[in-house]
């Protein structure tokens, strides 16, 4: 099982996902896997930073979701947060590109991984966050 904490950073109802320098189209939310004993925020205030170049202030828990990752087939659990950073966005490391997508997403022809898409997405709709 990949173990992942993800953070979901908001802005004027859009959400910021990325897609990786890899063949595959799915967009994600920043984050990654922990290393050692990291606690969820350390691999978010890391994974951010490596990502995306952005300051972690503060996470709040949305929800631990499980499906298959779009990237390797494998199970896959998330621990999402609904973050707050700091910086400019740039893209580093594996990331190809980060963009704002709407609830409308899909109507643009945008992919997006099965957690983002099945959970994280309607979590935020229902709370009127997107």
């Amino acid at each position: 099982m990949i173990d992942k904490v993800g953070g979901i950073i908001l802005k004027d109802k859009k959400i910021l996902v990325q897609r990786k320098k890899n063949k595959k189209e799915e967009c994600i939310i920043p984050g990654g896997k922990r290393e050692g004993q990291e606690t969820d925020f350390e691999t978010l205030k890391r994974e951010l930073m490596e990502e995306l170049s952005v300051e972690l202030i503060e996470a709040e828990f949305i929800g631990g979701y499980d499906d298959i990752a779009c990237f390797s087939d494998k199970k896959i659990h998330v621990q999402a947060y609904l973050v707050k950073t700091k910086g400019k966005i740039i893209c580093n490391n594996e990331i190809k590109e980060a963009i704002w997508i709407d609830k409308n997403y899909a109507q643009e022809g945008i992919k997006v991984g099965s957690i983002l898409g099945e959970y994280v997405i309607p979590e935020l709709i229902k709370r009127n966050l997107m």
